[in-house]
């Protein structure tokens, strides 16, 4: 028999604004996580994959996701078929709109999932065939729905940080800022991220230290935000590429906005060139 478990993940949900002036702001907050005999289903998927997703403890009512899969009712009539549940889903809260499902057969003694598949209601099934049946005991398998429960009860609504930058815009008026500035001055303002949340005598070790090296790069490269003709150093260019390459490496990166990202591999790949 398989064991079925509940723990907690993180996951990004982020807001981005296109005008110039608005802020893309990254929050990661926490959702129910299934582990399947001691392996999270975000390592069995890929964070990547997962990347967006909720458990269905998260995205819906908490009674009537235990009564989903228990099997005793659907979550909509029309969504996934007949016999099967969504585990994981977009956290819009449709599952139609993208879900992790497999098929629920349940016995006096066993719940068994398998027949794993990605399904969205627009575009046929991708089955994911590498994962295998899991059969559970009933008993330990409602004791796990419970706690999936009041864990989500606890973690709701709570984010661990929200980190934002300013949005450059786009179109023309951004074209022109490049021309005046440059492209090396317009990335560092990428760089120029603004902790919402958590406050610094909250900030875990990890978390602090990816902080002070974003901002460490940027204060290195700060003659380039009034010289558009600076050019580093060759040490200063070897010292971006390291900094860089640990922070995009680090595992609280995930945290950072996605432009801020995007920039950091545009740095690295710049100064890599000319290192």
């Amino acid at each position: 028999m398989a064991s079925l478990q509940i723990g907690v993940q993180p996951w990004t949900h982020s807001v981005v604004g296109f005008d110039r002036g608005e802020w893309e702001t990254c929050h990661v907050n926490s959702r129910v996580e299934f582990v399947l005999d001691g392996c999270g289903l975000t390592d069995l998927i890929g964070p990547d994959a997962l990347s967006g997703y909720v458990s269905i403890f998260d995205a819906s009512d908490i009674k009537l996701a235990a009564e989903v899969l228990m099997g005793r009712t659907r979550l909509t009539d029309y969504f996934p078929s007949e016999g099967r549940i969504p585990l994981l889903f977009c956290s819009c809260g449709d599952p139609g709109e993208g879900a992790m499902t497999v098929r629920l057969s349940i016995t006096k003694d066993t719940v068994t999932w398998d027949q794993w598949a990605w399904e969205h209601d627009s575009f046929p099934i991708e089955w994911l065939p590498h994962l295998p049946a899991y059969h559970f005991p009933f008993d330990g398998y409602e004791a796990a729905l419970d706690e999936a429960g009041q864990m989500a009860l606890e973690i709701m609504g709570t984010a661990s940080s929200i980190i934002r930058i300013a949005s450059p815009g786009q179109g023309i008026m951004h074209w022109l800022d490049k021309r005046k500035r440059g492209e090396l001055a317009c990335q560092l303002d990428l760089l120029d991220i603004e902790i919402i949340q958590p406050a610094p005598d909250l900030q875990d070790t990890d978390l602090r230290q990816l902080i002070n090296e974003v901002q460490a790069l940027r204060t290195a490269l700060g003659a380039s935000l009034s010289n558009r003709r600076y050019e580093p150093t060759r040490e200063q260019s070897q010292q971006v590429v390291s900094s860089t390459a640990k922070i995009l490496d680090s595992t609280e990166a995930f945290r950072l906005p996605g432009q801020t990202q995007e920039s950091l591999e545009w740095l690295r790949g710049r100064f890599q060139s000319g290192a």
